[in-house]
């Protein structure tokens, strides 16, 4: 518990910044997939949409099922191979930054990919 609220924590402060955040246009009603830029076994996804506070997504864990901390993001949300997040049927309110998480001792945050489409 103590490491979820750490990473909590920790996404929502590197959010403030922009520096470490990639924009990736999308097309509402495709599926995206994000790559966790460390390329490991087990990550865990957060998003932070405007005006939200931050909302954990997934945890993967290589060779087991996927954790989902909601159950109605099993519709939405699915695990790719080597530490992917695949959006399914994009919407106005998939919009938003997202963040993997590099579980361990020492966490490590990815960059933002920060999802955006042209209106």
């Amino acid at each position: 518990m103590r490491t979820l609220l750490l990473s909590l924590l920790c996404v929502f402060v590197c959010s403030q910044h922009t520096e470490g955040v990639t924009d990736q246009q999308v097309t509402l009603g495709q599926s995206v997939t994000l790559t966790c830029e460390f390329k490991c076994k087990a990550a865990i996804w957060f998003v932070i949409k405007p005006s939200s506070r931050p909302v954990m997504i997934l945890r993967t864990f290589g060779s087991e099922e996927a954790e989902y901390y909601n159950e109605e993001f099993r519709n939405k949300y699915s695990e790719g191979s080597r530490s992917k997040l695949i959006i399914n049927n994009v919407a106005i309110n998939d919009l938003g930054t997202y963040y993997c998480i590099k579980p361990g001792w020492a966490l490590q945050i990815s960059d933002g990919m920060r999802l955006d489409t042209e209106l």
